[in-house]
């Protein structure tokens, strides 16, 4: 049973797998040029619609699913994979492909950080049954660009979780398109939160215990492996993806799910 929702998680990895504030950080081009007609044909609802939406939507999961689906979870829960996300509304468990519940314990935030969620991230791994601690970016995302500019008229909250993105942003040295550097800049984010996370759980990545994998969740196919891949972009520090294809954590994974799934974009950097 273990076996098989680990390999089911491997398989989730491989198979698939911003940020809504105010205009003052985005501006009317949040999407930078990607998804503009589907969000001008999007439908603005009101705070009624909007629960009403949630609770119809909560009645059809019900009705498909008898009692007897939750029993495996009335005591506990047992999750084996632990995924910081961007709290942006386009990433989601769905894009793993496989059923969230007991499987995926997820935490999410502005710019998917280490720092400013470190006690959540410590319960997923210290407390449950953690075995892969997935970082994962996403295209486009919107904390990312906004740290990449001035966002002083954001609010107190806003600005002292967008502060802690400085030191991504420092790396960048401003060659090639905003775009280009943006898109850099996601997985550099990666790769900082990857390395931070390295240094705090180095007792169960030394040990084999647990992998720290980093990742961008690709809607704009950026790495052209089309849209809504999961790009593996880091492994426990490592971000040759030649490297990466070897290790021993991607074993699971045939040679067309590594070449899929498996990219860089950003130079290496010294954290």
């Amino acid at each position: 049973m273990a076996k098989k929702m680990r390999r089911n998680l491997v398989l989730g990895l491989a198979l698939s797998a911003g940020l809504a504030v105010t205009p003052l950080a985005y501006g009317s081009d949040a999407g930078h040029g990607h998804g503009h007609e589907a969000a001008a044909t999007a439908k603005a609802m009101s705070p009624a619609e909007t629960l009403k939406a949630a609770i119809t939507g909560n009645d059809s999961f019900k009705s498909h699913h008898d009692r007897h689906y939750f029993d495996a979870y009335q005591e506990g829960q047992i999750p084996g994979l632990t995924v910081i996300s961007c709290a942006d509304s386009r990433v989601h468990t769905t894009l793993f492909g496989m059923d969230p519940n007991n499987n995926i314990f997820i935490i999410r935030n502005i710019g998917n950080q280490m720092a400013t969620a470190e006690g959540s991230v410590d319960y997923g791994v210290r407390h449950l049954p953690c075995k892969v601690l997935l970082i994962m970016g996403h295209s486009s995302c919107g904390a990312v660009k906004a740290a990449m500019g001035n966002y002083a008229r954001e609010t107190n909250g806003i600005k002292s979780e967008l502060d802690t993105l400085k030191p991504v942003i420092a790396k960048d040295d401003g060659h090639g398109s905003f775009d280009e550097r943006w898109a850099q800049n996601v997985e550099r984010n990666v790769d900082y939160q990857v390395n931070y996370a390295c240094k705090l759980y180095n007792d169960k990545v030394t040990s084999g215990e647990m992998a720290v994998v980093g990742a961008v969740y690709d809607f704009n196919d950026i790495y052209g492996k089309g849209r809504g891949s999961l790009v593996i972009t880091n492994v426990n520090g490592e971000t040759d993806p030649n490297k990466i294809m070897n290790d021993p954590v991607l074993k699971e994974l045939g040679n067309a799910e590594l070449i899929n799934h498996v990219s860089s974009k950003a130079p290496a950097v010294k954290w």
